[in-house]
């Protein structure tokens, strides 16, 4: 029994069982390549996470062992045999490592290396179809983060790696050329199904070896191509509006103009003009068209990325909602018609990003114009020339008031999402970099310098629109969807966590001085100084476009809670919820939370809940007792049973 025992390991594992660790090479290399970056969050995974990251690592060992077993048979021949078969062998073996080994080893290696250190996570099964969409291959994006030497440095790490990985199969070969080829075309086989069937979790915590993490994308991907899915989000999709009662029509209808930036946070621009707030561009650029603006308070976003923040400002739902209901509720083009607005939206945001567009195309808009539409769109994310978009709304103001009927617009801005778009002649932060890599004040500098070339953009814009014969009956609210983080918690961009660099945005109101009376002002006036959030930009918004007192008939008014900053403020507090994850985005590990003035709790499924106050700790360092949040826990424990269980 013993021998015949014997006899099957020698088939099934060759003669040096050990040796099978040489065709699992790669796996190992990734552990080993995951602790160096993030060791201390290893070891402090729950009992199950470290089970999972077990099982990830056994499905990478499936995918790597299989083709390298299967290679180990070429090495013999490779090396011996007759010419004709040495030639056909290293044919094998060049097509093998170099078509297989090399491109997995460029992004499962350096790749993930590179990735993690800018956005503090590895490419996984969300990422790898959102850089395909983005750039057309994943290598364009990588390569726009620093040019296309960054790639090229990817591919010189990855050749020894490669070649690493050769040696140790040749290594192994004369053990394992000789057994029965059941065990590597079975591991293999699983390993698929695994990544095809979503079985490994490379999301959430990511409780995987960074090469499992970007080979379930690749599967993933190839999932949904086969399914027709294409690389569009499942998250934006077309609406099925609920129909409005009729409401009430207003005797006194304002024009509407809502300027809308992308990730301008609130200490890059004034959102008052001075001495209370010093432009932190050092160009006053605003100051001597809009001195008499408004601070909408304290302002908050509830969620920190574009298509969530979007959704909650154009529908006034908190970010816990259903998908079913994020695309029913009305949205504030829906409202306008319903009270007799002639409606735009105007943006350089290229709409067919991740089907961005597809959330407004049964809006009620009836001028529409993106960065499809204006043209020089050099890179997805930045969109197309944000002044092409204000020469676009500037056209849409003049036809709308020639014909005598209010207009509502949003003017939504692109041009500062990453990689930032600069004016060589306007770069006042000095020094600056685009290179995310390297030092975070540079590139924190680039930024600022984008920043200012919007503040330019919007300072023409502005000038011209009070100009208009219109400007008296003109109200413009100006905000910004997030806020961008530079490492002040470890990340940079958005969509990370709740913390002020990522959901403190400016913004603020500025009226003609028929627009909006003085008991509108001086409400708005008493918000200074208080936290108020995007449910309070839609309702104001809402009770400008004449429907605040319809507001009680409008679908799913009972979430739309905020409370209009043109009424008088109540002194009862304001608890707001906030989420990293809404029904149209699913980051990974999301955040939720909520806050009220200056108490903010947050946490996540690898995190316990954390309290803050941000009067006594702005940098939001060191959490307080859990008690001293014991309102917002109950609320946040109520809205996120799911994530906080």
């Amino acid at each position: 029994m013993r021998e015949r025992l014997a006899s099957v390991v020698r088939a099934l594992l060759g003669t040096r069982p050990r040796n099978v660790l040489y065709v699992v090479s790669p796996t190992l290399l990734a552990i080993a390549l995951d602790f160096v970056i993030r060791a201390r969050a290893l070891l402090v995974y729950p009992p199950l996470e470290v089970l999972n990251y077990f099982g990830s690592s056994l499905a990478s060992a499936g995918f790597w062992a299989g083709p390298l077993w299967m290679a180990s048979y070429l090495f013999q021949p490779a090396s011996s045999a007759t010419p004709r078969k040495r030639t056909l062998a290293r044919v094998g073996l060049a097509l093998v490592f170099g078509l297989f080994v090399l491109p997995f080893a460029v992004f499962c290696y350096g790749g993930q290396a590179l990735y993690h250190r800018v956005f503090g996570a590895y490419m996984a099964r969300d990422t790898v179809r959102l850089g395909i969409a983005l750039r057309g291959t994943l290598g364009d994006w990588l390569s726009a983060w620093g040019g296309p030497w960054i790639f090229v440095a990817l591919v010189l790490v990855a050749v020894p790696v490669t070649l690493g990985i050769g040696a140790c199969v040749r290594r192994a070969a004369p053990s394992l050329a000789r057994t029965i080829p059941l065990l590597p075309i079975l591991g293999f086989g699983i390993a698929s199904t695994c990544f095809f069937t979503d079985f490994v979790e490379s999301r959430s915590l990511q409780a995987a070896p960074p090469d499992t993490c970007f080979l379930h994308g690749v599967y993933h991907a190839v999932r949904d191509g086969l399914a027709g899915k294409g690389w569009a989000r499942h998250g934006f999709t077309l609406r099925r509006p609920v129909a409005l009662p009729p409401l009430p029509q207003p005797t006194h209808r304002p024009n509407i103009l809502v300027v809308l930036t992308e990730s301008v946070r609130a200490d890059a621009v004034c959102s008052e003009a001075a001495p209370a707030c010093i432009d932190p561009t050092g160009t006053d650029a605003l100051d001597d068209v809009v001195h008499d603006r408004i601070p909408l308070g304290t302002l908050v976003t509830q969620s920190p990325g574009t298509f969530s923040a979007s959704m909650m400002l154009w529908t006034g739902l908190p970010p816990n909602v259903d998908l079913k209901t994020a695309h029913e509720a009305p949205v504030l083009w829906e409202v306008a018609h319903a009270t007799g607005y002639r409606t735009a939206y105007v943006t350089s945001q290229n709409l067919r990003y991740d089907d961005f567009g597809a959330f407004v195309e049964r809006a009620g808009i009836d001028v529409e114009i993106s960065a499809i539409d204006l043209g020089d769109t050099k890179n997805a994310q930045m969109g197309a020339p944000d002044e092409l978009a204000t020469a676009r709304m500037k056209d849409f103001i003049r036809v709308a008031t020639g014909s005598g009927t209010p207009y509502f617009g949003i003017l939504h801005f692109s041009n500062t999402h990453s990689p930032y778009r600069v004016d060589r002649d306007l770069q006042p932060f000095v020094p600056h970099s685009d290179d995310p890599t390297g030092d975070v004040e540079a590139f924190h500098n680039h930024y600022r310098n984008s920043v200012a070339l919007q503040q330019r953009t919007l300072h023409a814009f502005l000038r011209d629109v009070r100009a208009l014969p219109s400007w008296d009956d003109t109200i413009v609210v100006f905000l910004s969807d997030h806020g961008e983080a530079f490492r002040e918690h470890g990340r940079l961009y958005h969509i990370n966590n709740l913390f002020d660099e990522e959901v403190r945005i400016p913004g603020w109101l500025w009226a003609g001085r028929r627009a909006l009376g003085a008991d509108g002002r001086l409400a708005l006036l008493s918000y200074r100084g208080h936290r108020t959030f995007s449910q309070d930009v839609h309702e104001t918004l809402v009770d400008l476009l004449g429907a605040h007192d319809g507001h009680a008939s409008l679908p799913f008014s009972e979430l739309t809670t905020g409370r209009s900053l043109v009424r008088p403020r109540s002194v009862t507090p304001f608890i707001a919820l906030l989420s990293t994850e809404t029904a149209v985005w699913e980051p990974d590990d999301p955040q939720s939370g909520a806050m009220s003035d200056d108490l903010l709790l947050v946490g996540s499924a690898s995190s316990p809940w954390c309290c803050y106050a941000l009067s006594s700790d702005p940098g939001e360092r060191t959490p307080l007792p859990p008690a001293s949040c014991a309102s917002l826990r109950a609320s946040a424990e109520r809205a996120f049973p799911r994530v906080h269980r």
